[in-house]
């Protein structure tokens, strides 16, 4: 099995805005074979520059964009895969958005070998580590700790066992936080709650 195509997609809502919202953009990673058998992977990070890492030419000889790397490649061997893409990208950073772009490639990678041994990937990692998982609201911090606390106790009244606040105000200034937090922990009431 060789690889054949690694497609960074690029999905975006008609409007992005300045707001801490990792939902409003994202970057699917697929990884297609000669097989027939494509993978996929996501890349929480700024999508067009994580695309760039993918279909970047080659430059000064030694940097090389993914895509470069795992052309022709067997997607089995994901560690070597691995360590060549963070070989060939020396020039241009090991941090941050390329990190993100090399983690995209890595879950269609793994996603690729599932599908060819029908075992699911959890399996293959060494196993599952619990059989559920809680769900739970992750909202931005609110301008206003009294909206907090509404939200929180709003997401409890929805059958949430847990809410998440984070960014925001917070981090401005620490009396803030400490009346931000506690009006979220009196609207979660007993469900957990969770700072980011």
């Amino acid at each position: 099995m060789k690889i054949t195509h690694v497609e960074p997609i690029i999905l975006r809502l008609p409007k992005v805005t300045e707001d801490v919202d990792g939902t409003q953009d994202d970057l699917l990673m697929k990884v297609e074979t000669d097989e027939g058998i494509h993978g996929w992977g996501e890349v929480d990070s700024s999508p067009e520059v994580a695309r760039a890492v993918v279909e970047a030419p080659t430059s000064h000889g030694i940097a090389h964009g993914l895509r470069h790397v795992l052309m022709g490649r067997d997607p089995f061997d994901i560690e070597q895969l691995w360590r060549e893409m963070y070989r060939a990208t020396i020039y241009y950073g090991r941090e941050a958005v390329v990190i993100h772009a090399m983690s995209g490639v890595d879950m269609a990678l793994w996603d690729i070998v599932g599908k060819a041994t029908g075992k699911p990937v959890h399996k293959l990692l060494g196993g599952s580590y619990r059989s559920k998982a809680r769900a739970y609201a992750s909202v931005l911090m609110p301008e206003a700790a009294a909206d907090a606390e509404r939200m929180a106790r709003d997401y409890v009244s929805q059958g949430f066992t847990a809410v998440k606040f984070g960014w925001g105000p917070l981090g401005r200034d620490e009396g803030l936080d400490v009346e931000f937090i506690a009006a979220a922990r009196s609207g979660a009431g007993c469900a957990r709650l969770m700072i980011d």
